[in-house]
């Protein structure tokens, strides 16, 4: 389900290492050649890289692209091949700590729902001891004592990352069929935050909370998301937001990416994010899920939208459309 292209024979590390310094250090900078090999490799293969380009040259490959992607020209690209080069866990981390201090709440919450809702439980856990390490605490602690979110939000963001959810396909349909009812009495309470919401949907696996929407729906004749639509909650769009991160994250990442493209000016953060963290998940079922919504491919959405080196790296990533 990931996008990206790895070329067959595969260049060494070592052999890797010296081409990127190539690139860096003839009579112009070859952004095109540092382009074409790390947005061709997976994020294993860069980190080996990166570990052979400093036994090589004593200076970190990191240290180096942020040297050279330092021009006003390149103030998309740089992010965008930056991001890509970082180790993934670090980089969620980075961008966990972001979203606890943006100003407005409810766009960091988005951020820390992604990543909690659409990571496999052992990348969370990787994720939660990058931010220690960075940072010299824990992530929910952060979370907990931010000014960023209110309660119950702040709790509910907590035990998002903090769990550690079974990752198989089983699910228990007795649990199911009476979690929907909970999840129902929430929904027209308006009161999605109640704590044994908070709870089943923090804790319950994938798989489970799959068949606790597929209950819901069968039970009360109305889908999810017409349900959460009506609900006057505040955090209807969250708790949406959550569930499809857990149940279809291909339809929220479409959505998510197509939002940062729409209207006046694109919002490059978001469809850097969007691309690059979904890369190596499930890039190719986002590409149809985007045709199928949007009627139109995302690749030629992107050529329409976007520029230069930033253009090509994001396209790198996305890799090629299938044929129809």
């Amino acid at each position: 389900m990931a996008s990206i292209t790895v070329p067959d024979p595969l260049p060494s590390p070592t052999e890797d290492a010296k081409s990127l310094w190539k690139a860096f250090d003839g009579m112009g900078k070859d952004d095109n050649a540092i382009k074409e090999l790390l947005c061709h490799r997976t994020s294993a293969q860069i980190s080996q890289i990166a570990q052979a380009y400093e036994e090589l040259y004593k200076e970190k490959l990191m240290d180096r692209l942020n040297q050279e992607f330092s021009s006003f020209l390149q103030l998309h690209s740089k992010p965008a091949i930056m991001q890509w080069t970082m180790n993934p866990a670090e980089r969620d981390a980075k961008w966990a700590y972001k979203a606890t201090k943006e100003k407005k709440g409810e766009r960091g919450a988005l951020m820390i729902i992604e990543i909690a809702c659409g990571s496999s439980p052992d990348h969370l856990m990787a994720v939660r001891k990058a931010y220690s390490t960075l940072y010299s605490r824990s992530l929910e602690e952060e979370i907990a004592f931010t000014s960023a979110f209110k309660e119950p939000l702040r709790e509910f963001l907590v035990q998002l990352v903090t769990s550690y959810r079974y990752n198989g396909d089983n699910a228990d349909e007795s649990s199911a069929q009476s979690e929907a009812a909970i999840l129902y009495n929430g929904i027209q309470a308006n009161h999605l935050l109640q704590d044994q919401v908070m709870r089943m949907i923090s804790l319950r696996s994938k798989s489970q909370v799959k068949a606790t929407i597929q209950h819901y729906e069968k039970e009360y004749g109305k889908t999810f998301e017409e349900e959460i639509a009506a609900c006057t909650s505040p955090f209807s769009d969250l708790m949406k937001v959550v569930v499809r991160c857990l149940v279809s994250p291909e339809r929220h990442f479409a959505e998510v990416i197509r939002a940062s493209m729409e209207g006046l000016g694109t919002d490059e953060e978001a469809l850097t994010r969007g691309v690059i963290s979904r890369a190596e998940i499930d890039m190719e079922p986002i590409k149809e899920e985007y045709k199928r919504r949007y009627k139109t491919t995302l690749t030629h959405d992107v050529i329409e939208d976007t520029s230069g080196l930033y253009k090509d790296i994001l396209l790198a990533l996305i890799g090629p459309e299938k044929e129809p």
